[in-house]
């Protein structure tokens, strides 16, 4: 009787563990962004693993592009994520440092970023897409000093060699820096480059640096809290 009892609490305990490890699992996968398909014009975009939040910053809705433009984007669209996951650089390991393009410029050294700084992805737009190119802008943000998001937008260019997408060049010499940003009438926020934000020198970096602080505190004052719209909605 006892040897029976044993046994029974031993199975008892083993269903018990094997249920738990199952819900574990089934809980853990619920939670795992495993992507979806979006369908633009007939064109299908596929976004999975990795880079998953870059590609999801593609804004391609809203542009007039042709079901052809957005073909060519969307066979392009993961190494254009991969380069802009390259950008960011949060990954601190050596192979990550390796699969940097020398060619493109390090917003963490334009704005004086410390790796325990984290750098995000809010929307990739502004495309033109001719025969074998692509061209568009990115905008980055990150927490300032003072406890407020800094947005930043860079531009680049991507070529097509045998067969392949390719980091080319940038569009222009310089990015076009610091963003003001303000919430449109739909309440979401829009952003564009500020005027007179002179890359160049590190000086008038931080006088546009110090006017993007000074607007925000005034659109802060006039205007009830906002909300960034979230990662994903629209974007495409």
């Amino acid at each position: 009787m006892n040897h029976f009892q044993d046994g029974f609490k031993t199975l008892s305990a083993f269903l018990s563990w094997l249920c738990l490890l199952l819900s574990c699992a089934c809980s853990s996968e619920f939670f795992v962004d495993k992507g979806h398909r979006d369908l633009i014009s007939g064109v299908e975009f596929e976004i999975t693993a990795p880079y998953l939040s870059e590609k999801k910053a593609f804004k391609l809705r809203g542009e007039n592009l042709s079901t052809w433009q957005l073909q060519q984007i969307a066979d392009a669209m993961p190494l254009i994520a991969a380069l802009t996951n390259s950008v960011l650089a949060n990954d601190t390991r050596p192979i990550a440092e390796l699969q940097r393009d020398s060619k493109v410029r390090s917003i963490r050294q334009i704005q004086h970023l410390d790796q325990a700084t984290f750098l995000a992805v809010k929307t990739l737009q502004n495309w033109q897409v001719t025969e074998g190119q692509i061209q568009f802008t990115t905008d980055y943000f990150y927490m300032g000093a003072e406890g407020h998001f800094v947005y930043f937008r860079d531009n680049y260019v991507f070529r097509k060699y045998q067969q392949q997408w390719v980091f080319e060049r940038h569009a222009q010499a310089q990015p076009e820096g610091l963003l003001r940003c303000e919430i449109n009438n739909q309440g979401w926020r829009q952003c564009e480059p500020v005027g007179d934000a002179v890359l160049s020198a590190p000086v008038a970096l931080k006088v546009a640096h110090a006017k993007y602080l000074a607007q925000t505190a005034i659109a802060n004052r006039q205007s009830r809290l906002q909300c960034d719209r979230p990662f994903g909605v629209n974007f495409f």
